[in-house]
């Protein structure tokens, strides 16, 4: 059980990480987090995990050299045309 911290629920019902947890996992003071609920209990997850999840799976719709940025500005300003010829 080297991965079990133990922590008290303090005033305002704030939790406070142990440093050598956020040594650990690389969280400093101020560093986002989320909290996720699950059946098991509470887990505490750094926000920069949560994007680069986020980023895995929605990379299989990546198109290669193909901007999303790019593709979404070309679609809005098609669609503004659209509205002025209206």
């Amino acid at each position: 059980m080297d991965n079990v911290f133990h922590t008290k629920l303090g005033e305002g019902r704030r939790v406070a990480i142990p440093a050598e947890v956020c040594q650990k996992v690389g969280l400093n003071p101020g560093d986002p987090v989320a909290i996720e609920i699950h059946e098991d209990g509470l887990h505490l997850v750094p926000f920069l995990q949560v994007v680069r999840e986020v980023q895995k799976a929605f990379a299989p719709y990546k198109k290669p050299g193909v901007s999303v940025v790019d593709e979404l500005l070309r679609e809005r300003r098609e669609e503004a045309e659209r509205e002025n010829r209206e």
